[in-house]
């Protein structure tokens, strides 16, 4: 992204604090205000949400990346998602009256959050599009492409709701990829 300017995100952490969660730690729940996002150094993070008592994967958000509820972040909006460690994991957490003093101060940190809300819509935009134009073999396909090592960190029921299918219907698709 900006791998010649190592001092922005110097810069960024600083003005963070450090944090460490354990697997399965919740960073942030429903309800709660979104002032905040983590950048996340090592691990891996999933966004999830309860619908009719039903436990729906949202994100995976891997590590030397962002993660935060951008809806409530950007609206103000009360939090409308669980974001859980699916790995130890170690964060720098960013509060967002901090990143905006950081932005008024250095243009170029904001041009960095720019590009982070582009790249989360990007993302999102990539995986609506993909639901609804692919077949799930050509999901599982682009999941792994993206997250080879998904299968051994995240529970399967986990990854057929990301995918938008039942356990049952994933296995059929691994069983044909042996």
């Amino acid at each position: 992204m900006f791998p010649e300017r190592d001092d922005l995100f110097d810069l960024l952490f600083s003005h963070s604090k450090f944090k460490t969660f354990q697997k399965k730690e919740i960073l942030l729940s429903p309800g709660r205000e979104v002032d905040t996002i983590f950048f996340i150094k090592d691990g891996l993070i999933r966004s999830y949400r309860i619908i009719d008592g039903n436990d729906i994967t949202h994100h995976f958000h891997k590590e030397n990346w962002f993660a935060t509820d951008y809806q409530g972040f950007l609206t103000n909006s009360p939090c409308k998602l669980y974001f859980e460690a699916v790995t130890d994991c170690s964060v720098y957490v960013i509060k967002k009256d901090v990143l905006l003093s950081l932005y008024e101060m250095h243009h170029e940190i904001e041009r960095l959050g720019r590009i982070i809300a582009e790249q989360a819509y990007l993302q999102m935009v990539e995986r609506l599009k993909s639901i609804q134009t692919s077949d799930l073999k050509e999901r599982y396909d682009l999941l792994i492409k993206k997250h080879p090592h998904i299968y051994k960190l995240v529970p399967q029921k986990h990854i057929a709701t990301y995918l938008g299918v039942t356990p049952q219907s994933l296995s059929r698709i691994k069983s044909y990829k042996k």
